[in-house]
């Protein structure tokens, strides 16, 4: 997780140091921040199918939409902080509530986190 030390994960390359506490247009630091972990179920048939979609919302973005439907989740911040352990503990359960698929709803800001939080899980399942 060194690339948080000058973000650029996102096309704006704010170049912030998040593992300092630094924020930039995302306003997102080195943390993970959800605001829920859910199956949802009957909408958008093709991706949620007979068991549901297994969704994690994160909060913040670096998109700033003026219409955004999630706009206390992605500009107001509404969520609680997790560790990367504890989502690798949210994907094993959500797989055990045996959804299609896992749903990860404004991630790009999390990228790295994710990319941990799965390689643990893989270890948890085996």
């Amino acid at each position: 997780m060194k690339k948080l030390e000058k973000c650029e994960i996102c096309p704006h390359r704010c170049k912030v140091n998040r593992k300092q506490g630094q924020t930039g247009r995302c306003k997102c630091d080195d943390k993970i921040k959800i605001a829920l972990a859910s199956v949802h179920n009957y909408e958008e048939p093709c991706i949620s199918g007979k068991n549901g979609s297994g969704t994690v919302f994160f909060t913040n973005c670096n998109l700033s939409c003026l219409y955004c439907q999630n706009y206390e989740i992605s500009q107001l911040g509404k969520g609680k902080e997790i560790s990367v352990e504890e989502l690798s503990d949210i994907f094993i359960e959500q797989q055990k509530k045996s959804v299609n698929n896992i749903n990860l709803v404004t991630p790009t800001m999390y990228a790295y986190q994710i990319i941990e939080a799965i390689k643990i899980a893989k270890k948890k399942r085996t």
